[in-house]
């Protein structure tokens, strides 16, 4: 089923109005993406591989930072 939205019929019109006025919004595409957060992700990254690396399996992925800095401290003693 293809997407129709507002945004999709005003870019597919005949009137350039529509696709001026949206690429002025910041609505040039209908598949933009929020970029991911870099930093938070690479600590839990490096967090994660670390309490692998320490206890020897996976860590849950519903811990954040903190939890698993705990971990970590309680598994090396």
């Amino acid at each position: 089923m293809k997407k129709s939205s507002y945004m999709t019929r005003a870019l597919q019109c005949r009137d350039p109005r529509f696709a001026v006025i949206l690429g002025k919004l910041g609505y040039e595409a209908a598949d933009m993406r929020a970029a991911p957060a870099g930093g938070q992700v690479d600590l839990l990254a490096d967090l994660r591989a670390e309490y692998a690396l320490i206890v020897g399996k996976k860590p849950f992925h519903g811990w954040d930072a903190a939890t698993l800095r705990e971990k970590i401290a309680a598994a090396k003693g």
